[in-house]
């Protein structure tokens, strides 16, 4: 099988970044994998032997300016992958045989704009993303978002964090999983979230966005709902309520195996090829 994935960027380690490489990385050990990149009118296959001539069986499509760039390329069907409600980039748009979404707010939004959809969770390579938890004792807490953050939010958790050992670690740089291992608790939103939680970590969903705490084997379907992006309870918190929700931390709680058997790389691919 032939199989073409598309990203509008690959330059920084983003949601819908590290989603096409974790699926690449999959499924290139067993099939014919290219991938697509469209950025500021520059557009580049990548690991492909031929052109945009060349056939593909299955296209992996991610936001509708490559959904669009594509349109004429020779392609026996197209999926289009939402991720998101708010950026331009993750709109629905014709020229697709199928439509997913990673969460049911996502699904919403594309019910909405007339488009029917399909719900796939974010996967997560967790045989990459694994540890263990933290201190009995919480000590040490990581704030990882992609985000672009306000000054009053970044205010607000280093005001939250002090006291503890604490880091702020953009979702662009690369050493992701040794800084989440280094963590007792990570604070993070979407693939942060899911990553963590493969790794064993206490997690906490706060960001510019919404709050919505610490995640828990009792509020995690509903949390995923919104793509544990802060949107579900969209608590409005001040310092005290972080720091207060910081009492619900657990060492011995280990969400290792939810995340194995719902959002595992080889899972979510098998999901896609069904289609």
């Amino acid at each position: 099988m032939k199989i073409l994935l598309t990203n509008y960027s690959l330059q920084y380690r983003a949601g819908s970044e590290t989603w096409t490489m974790t699926m690449f990385n999959k499924l290139s050990k067993e099939y014919d994998v290219d991938v697509y990149v469209s950025k500021a009118g520059i557009n580049a296959l990548i690991n492909a032997s031929s052109d945009s001539k060349k056939h593909y069986d299955l296209a992996l499509v991610n936001h509708n300016s490559c959904l669009h760039e594509i349109s004429g390329w020779n392609i026996d069907k197209r999926v289009f992958t939402s991720h998101g409600i708010i950026p331009k980039l993750e709109q629905p748009i014709s020229g697709a045989d199928i439509y997913v979404s990673v969460s049911e707010e996502v699904q919403s939004n594309l019910v909405d704009k007339g488009f029917e959809s399909v719900i796939i969770r974010n996967p997560i390579d967790t045989d990459y993303f694994i540890g263990s938890p933290g201190n009995d004792e919480l000590k040490s807490i990581l704030f990882l978002n992609n985000h672009a953050l306000k000054i009053d939010c970044r205010k607000m958790i280093r005001s939250a964090c002090s006291g503890y050992d604490f880091k702020i670690l953009s979702g662009w740089e690369t050493n992701v999983k040794e800084n989440i291992l280094w963590a007792d608790l990570v604070i993070s939103s979407g693939r942060g979230c899911y990553e963590a939680l493969s790794c064993g970590k206490n997690v906490m969903i706060v960001n510019q966005f919404g709050c919505d705490g610490m995640v828990t084997e009792d509020n995690i379907l509903e949390l995923r709902k919104n793509n544990c992006s802060g949107r579900r309870y969209n608590y409005n918190w001040t310092v005290r309520d972080i720091v207060n929700e910081f009492e619900k931390y657990n060492s011995g709680r280990n969400m290792r195996e939810y995340i194995v058997e719902n959002n595992n790389v080889g899972i979510i691919a098998g999901e896609y090829l069904s289609l």
